[in-house]
């Protein structure tokens, strides 16, 4: 199924590329970055065990609040018309309930332009986005959480509780260049690649395709992909450069 929601560095043109390499015979499949969970939904099922991961608790409680009380948030996003105005008093006030925060994030990150969250979004082409069609996946998606594990967590910290020989970690931390959100732009790529050249487990890390990324993993199986910009384009410049990182052999399927 789709995401709920888009997100900066968000798998959707890229997760049926990536998934071919996903190894056969795991018994954990854990999203340390979890993000929009782009990956994650695209199977009905990975593993006996699945794990979303995000330190960014906006996320984390809308995929709470989508898992345990579904149709209270459809309730709180039904009224929630496409409007300039409305989109600044919800900048300046996140709501008081758990659920409220959930349907006002959900809401400024659709309603934005390139699912920032920082300025009301339109088109001179065509209308706004249909959010009845959202509140349908919202019941979707409460189904297919239904024996995912969701935690709240650094990534080191979720890495040392599930890493097992038997376990899989798709990590897609926030990228060297390119657009970040506020809360990864201090994010340290060193201490990232000395967490997981220890881990017991396997993994697949997404990056994208530069140097300094090639040359901090040096000697590890790698996939060089294209995929279409998603914003910021330039002329001449749709298409952006990335690459899978691997500590197993990458092999096409």
């Amino acid at each position: 199924m789709d995401a709920l929601i888009g997100w900066i560095g968000g798998k959707r043109l890229l997760r049926k590329t990536i998934s071919q390499y996903v190894p056969e015979g795991i018994t954990g499949y854990i999203e340390p970055f979890g993000g929009a969970a782009w990956m994650l939904l695209l199977k009905d099922r990975w593993a006996d065990l699945e794990v979303y991961n995000d330190l960014d608790y906006r996320l984390v409680n809308l995929f709470l609040q989508v898992k345990y009380h579904p149709d209270e948030l459809i309730r709180e996003l039904d009224f929630m018309v496409a409007s300039r105005k409305l989109f600044g008093d919800i900048m300046k006030q996140e709501g008081l309930t758990e659920i409220q925060r959930a349907a006002r994030f959900m809401f400024l990150i659709t309603r934005s332009f390139g699912s920032k969250g920082d300025s009301f979004g339109t088109s001179q082409k065509r209308g706004t986005s249909s959010m009845y069609n959202r509140l349908d996946r919202i019941k979707e998606l409460h189904k297919r959480l239904d024996m995912v594990i969701i935690e709240n967590l650094s990534y080191e910290k979720v890495i040392e509780k599930y890493d097992t020989k038997t376990n899989f970690f798709y990590c897609d931390p926030p990228y060297m260049t390119g657009y970040t959100y506020e809360n990864s732009k201090l994010f340290s790529h060193e201490d990232l690649f000395n967490k997981l050249k220890n881990i017991k487990g396997k993994f697949i890390l997404s990056y994208d395709d530069n140097p300094d990324v090639l040359k901090l993993y040096k000697g590890y199986s790698t996939k060089h992909v294209t995929r279409t910009k998603g914003i910021n384009r330039k002329e001449g410049k749709s298409e952006y450069n990335e690459v899978i990182i691997a500590n197993f052999p990458l092999e096409d399927k």
